[in-house]
C-alpha cells in the first residue's frame, strides 16, 4: 500500500472514531427578546444554557410591528455540548429520550426547547410554552438518516443518564 493510501486510510479511520465519540457537530441556540424583556437577562439565560459562547444579535419586528431582538449562539466543542446535557435534570433527559422520535427531523437535527426563565435562574429545564430557548443539535449520521440520528442521540443521552445515576 502506498504512503498516501495509508495516510488517507488513517485519516478516514480517525474521522470515523471521532464521529462515534462526538455524535453532534454543533449545538445552535436561539432566543427571542420581546420589547417587554431585558436583553441582558435574555443573554444571561442563553449563556447559562450553553456557556460563554459568542452571541449574534439581530433586530427585527413582529407581525404587529413590535420590536423583537433575536439572540443566537452556537458551540461545536463536545465538552460544551456534553455540559449542556449534564445540566438538564434526569427526568428531563428521560422525557427527551421518550419523545426522541418527534425531536429528530429528516435533516438529522435534534430539537430541544429550554425554559428561558428557568435558564435565567441557572436551572436548565425543558420548556413547553413559547418563552423558550430553542436548541438545535446537528447529529453526525452516516448515512444521513433520521433513524441513525435518533440512535446516536439516544446512545449519547442514555450515557449522560447513566452518569447521573451513579
Amino acid at each position: 500500500m502506498c504512503v498516501e493510501c495509508v495516510s488517507t486510510s488513517l485519516h478516514i479511520g480517525n474521522a470515523i472514531r471521532a464521529a462515534v465519540k462526538q455524535p453532534f457537530s454543533g449545538l445552535y441556540a436561539r432566543a427571542f427578546c420581546h420589547a417587554t424583556e431585558d436583553l441582558e437577562k435574555v443573554k444571561r439565560a442563553l449563556r447559562n444554557t450553553i456557556g460563554d459562547a459568542e452571541m449574534q444579535i439581530v433586530q427585527t419586528e413582529g407581525h404587529h410591528g413590535n420590536p423583537i431582538t433575536i439572540v443566537e449562539s452556537s458551540v461545536e466543542n463536545i465538552e460544551e455540548i456534553s455540559s449542556f446535557f449534564e445540566r438538564l435534570a434526569e427526568d428531563d433527559l428521560r422525557f427527551v429520550l421518550d419523545t426522541l422520535s418527534t425531536r429528530v427531523d429528516e435533516g438529522c437535527n435534534l430539537f430541544i426547547k429550554i425554559d428561558k426563565q428557568a435558564a435565567y435562574e441557572e436551572r436548565i429545564r425543558l420548556g413547553s410554552n413559547e418563552d423558550v430557548i430553542s436548541i438545535r443539535l446537528k447529529v453526525i449520521a452516516f448515512p444521513a438518516k433520521c433513524e441513525i440520528a435518533q440512535s446516536k442521540s439516544k446512545a449519547f443521552i442514555e450515557n449522560i443518564v447513566l452518569k447521573k445515576e451513579s
